[in-house]
């Protein structure tokens, strides 16, 4: 759940990185009782219907609930669907997901936290939680919100409630939800403008929502307390016992941070015996608490002693799977998708020498250059076949390292350039490609992702990749042959140069 979206693009089977829909940014959104509404996304406005199947084709018969927010004075100006609410606000990892889509939180909250460790202080805007070993100092940072806010809670337990609703009354399923707080937002999300057939958008055009990047609303509480069930960490005190007069923490399985190579896909029973793997997704969705950390209560003293300092080694899992895991000897293992405000890890060192010029080339007047912001569309060379098996995407495939990409653009004479450079073997002889195209326009992240998906099919050559969308792309190869920094510039300059005069 929180890996795939509304706008996730699928290829034989496989969910891709790369996410439909373009960047839009909405600004000064109210919410609340009278500004949004939930609709089935079949719902006809003056008997023609909402969402028009030439705008997005959602399916015969297919319904899906919607939650309309009211923008300039059209009721119906921003269309999101209840599910993407889900993944963004609420099921934020693999654990906040289950905890969801069980109704614990409601219906067996001991599952979650314990809630008579659990409060509020008022004089310190201070939500004070004593959360279950396997969830995240994150996942405290969703739950603390739902506990707090009648609001949240409402969005938070309505898609288990609901989900039980239409199956006892023999229904199918289609989950409902809301947003998490009332009050003004700026949101920046994925979609589409679609056409209005009816008359309550003066503009003629609304927005289908994809997938939601980042909301600006507060958190109803400043600061976050969270412990752990016997905690293990270690205490401030100078009255600190030895290992030998400790006992054993609360038991939990092994686990590891993931480098997110094995496949995420798989559809058998995880086995319980397996190391658990959790991945981080960097992620900054929540605008009021960036750069706020999760307090620790204070301790006395510790009186446990992890039993992972001797716990048996287990065998490694050949992948990955979600569910909550067995004993039949699967070689699948537990995956834990944790949502995490981390930053992406140092470029290649190969890459080095492509910044430096990238700099100096923004020095030479009239020209404007920088390195495109990394994105999962464009971070890596996308796979072709599935995860687990070689393929000319993997840099190493006996170690699944995928190939990094690094993306320069480049503005001279009213034209953009992109300037592509991915990571490359020692028996590889690839090139560096500068693409443009005939009107000079910018290629978007969407279209270099399909043009390296090309790329990855052909294994290299680009030559082979000039398609996108029935439009020929101008693409002029470089080879690795400039002996410094300098040079490397100079040659891209001369390239961007010539093709402006010819053109």
């Amino acid at each position: 759940m929180p890996l795939v979206s509304i706008g996730s693009i699928w290829l034989n089977g496989y969910c891709q990185t790369v996410k439909a829909g373009k960047q839009e940014r909405f600004y000064n959104l109210i919410i609340n009782n009278k500004s949004i509404r939930t609709l089935p996304s079949n719902h006809k406005e003056e008997d023609k219907n909402l969402i028009p199947y030439d705008g997005y084709r959602t399916g015969k018969g297919f319904m899906a609930n919607l939650v309309a927010v009211e923008r300039d004075n059209d009721p119906f100006g921003l269309l999101i669907p209840a599910m993407e609410l889900i993944r963004f606000y609420y099921a934020v990892s693999t654990d906040m997901a289950h905890v969801i889509f069980s109704g614990d939180l409601k219906h067996q909250p001991n599952n979650v936290l314990n809630p008579e460790k659990c409060g509020f202080l008022e004089e310190e805007n201070r939500c004070i939680l004593h959360l279950r070993q396997h969830l995240s100092n994150e996942d405290g940072l969703v739950i603390g919100r739902i506990l707090s806010s009648d609001e949240a809670w409402q969005g938070a337990t309505l898609p288990h409630d609901a989900m039980m609703r239409d199956s006892l009354n023999s229904k199918f399923s289609h989950p409902e939800s809301g947003f998490p707080f009332f009050g003004i937002t700026n949101l920046k999300v994925r979609g589409k403008y679609i056409k209005a057939q009816d008359s309550h958008s003066k503009s003629g055009w609304r927005y289908l929502v994809l997938s939601i990047e980042h909301c600006s609303a507060p958190f109803p509480f400043e600061n976050l307390t969270a412990g752990r069930d016997n905690d293990a960490g270690q205490s401030e005190g100078e009255d600190e016992l030895s290992d030998k007069e400790k006992a054993t923490a609360f038991p939990v399985s092994r686990h590891k941070t993931s480098d997110g190579k094995k496949s995420f896909q798989n559809t058998d029973e995880p086995d319980q015996a397996k190391t658990n793997e959790h991945i981080p997704l960097p992620t900054d969705r929540f605008g009021a608490i960036t750069g706020k950390k999760v307090d620790r209560p204070e301790k006395e003293q510790c009186r446990y002693i992890s039993r992972l300092r001797n716990a048996p080694k287990k065998d490694e899992p050949k992948n990955l799977g979600t569910g909550q895991g067995n004993s039949d000897g699967s070689e699948t293992g537990r995956g834990h998708v944790d949502q995490t405000r981390t930053r992406r890890k140092a470029l290649p060192a190969s890459f080095e020498a492509f910044k430096e010029a990238i700099e100096l080339l923004n020095q030479i007047e009239g020209i404007q250059a920088c390195i495109r912001p990394e994105e999962e569309a464009i971070e890596y060379i996308p796979l072709t076949t599935p995860a687990n098996k070689r393929q000319w995407s993997y840099l190493d495939s006996s170690t699944r390292t995928r190939r990094q990409v690094i993306i320069a653009d480049i503005y001279f004479q009213h034209r953009w350039y992109s300037l592509i450079e991915f990571e490359l073997r020692k028996s590889d002889k690839c090139k560096v490609a500068l693409i443009s195209n005939s009107n000079g326009e910018y290629y978007s992240n969407y279209q270099i992702n399909y043009l390296l998906f090309q790329l990855a099919n052909e294994k290299g050559i680009w030559k082979n990749c000039r398609i996108f969308a029935g439009k020929a792309i101008n693409i002029i190869t470089m080879k690795h042959t400039w002996p410094s920094e300098v040079q490397f510039c100079k040659a891209i300059y001369s390239k961007v140069n010539f093709n402006s005069v010819s053109t």
